[in-house]
């Protein structure tokens, strides 16, 4: 009986030591994943002067062309005759321009950006805001002369406008407390109709 005793005894304390062992090791396991999430999501200040450097003049193109397109909507929705007008169309050939001058969607795709996992992300969206802000001045363009909706070019505008001001509150380290305005809906009308302006807005 004494021998059992100490057998079971020491199966016991040998039991013990590797549940303490795994737990150790769960535990070490757990904190370098959550170490290394935290280190990837803190973008480094030599990464992001390195982005800041590529993207400054470029987010500034694409700033004016978000502005110009905006004006440029907001003058059809009061009298879409106005889009025959000579500066209308300046206007929008200074779209293009900034557009151009921001980079097409291939072009921003062959930059070489650094590798961290934010700013990849953050660069994604501005890729997409330049893809949006083409279809929208095509889309405006397109349906200058029908006298419709331009709901599709103001929706586009919206997101593109959402994902410049989040990719300038990090390139430039904006710390004031404030969300990013969410993306308005834009509501739909027929050929012909004129939008109420206080119907035109619909928040998501």
């Amino acid at each position: 009986m004494a021998l059992q005793k100490k057998t079971r005894l020491v199966y016991d304390n040998g039991y013990g030591k590797k549940l303490i062992m795994l737990a150790r090791n769960f535990i070490l396991l757990i904190s370098f994943f959550i170490i290394s999430v935290s280190c990837e999501e803190k973008v480094s200040e030599s990464d992001l002067n390195d982005y800041k450097s590529i993207m400054d003049v470029r987010l500034g193109h694409l700033g004016n062309a978000i502005i110009l397109q905006g004006r440029l909507l907001d003058a059809f929705n009061l009298r879409n005759d106005r889009s025959d007008e000579d500066h209308f169309k300046e206007a929008e050939e200074l779209v293009r321009g900034h557009l151009e001058s921001f980079g097409r969607p291939d072009d921003l795709e062959d930059l070489k950006i650094p590798n961290s996992r934010k700013i990849q992300e953050i660069h994604r969206s501005l890729i997409e805001a330049s893809e949006l802000m083409i279809s929208a001045t095509n889309a405006l363009e397109d349906n200058a002369w029908l006298g419709g909706s331009v709901s599709f070019a103001e929706r586009n505008l919206e997101v593109a406008r959402f994902n410049f001001q989040n990719a300038v509150k990090l390139v430039y380290k904006v710390e004031d407390d404030k969300e990013v305005k969410p993306v308005m809906e834009y509501e739909e009308y027929e050929v012909g109709e004129t939008p109420i302006k206080s119907d035109k807005l619909q928040s998501d």
